[in-house]
């Protein structure tokens, strides 16, 4: 399985079912892209990076790591950048 394309700098919104661990949405800026893991339901992406606020604000200054449901990261038809 491929790594989709999400990039350093990139910010993407991972809903709560889709990311491992936490509670509500997270929004990441990306900083470093890990390997995927296939784990029992499926393909996951390790990411590390800042995470922020709704308005893009810093909500924590040290770096986050989430493992990130893959499909939870493909572009949706018709939608635009994330």
């Amino acid at each position: 399985m491929s790594k989709p394309e999400v990039v350093v700098g990139q910010v993407v919104r991972v809903a709560e079912p889709d990311y491992r661990y936490g509670i509500g949405e997270l929004i990441l800026r990306v900083s470093v892209v890990g390997q995927v893991e296939q784990l029992a339901d499926g393909p996951w992406l390790n990411l590390t990076g800042t995470e922020l606020r709704r308005d893009g604000s810093i909500h924590r200054p040290q770096p986050r790591q989430a493992l990130v449901r893959l499909s939870a990261l493909r572009p949706r038809p018709g939608a635009g950048a994330r």
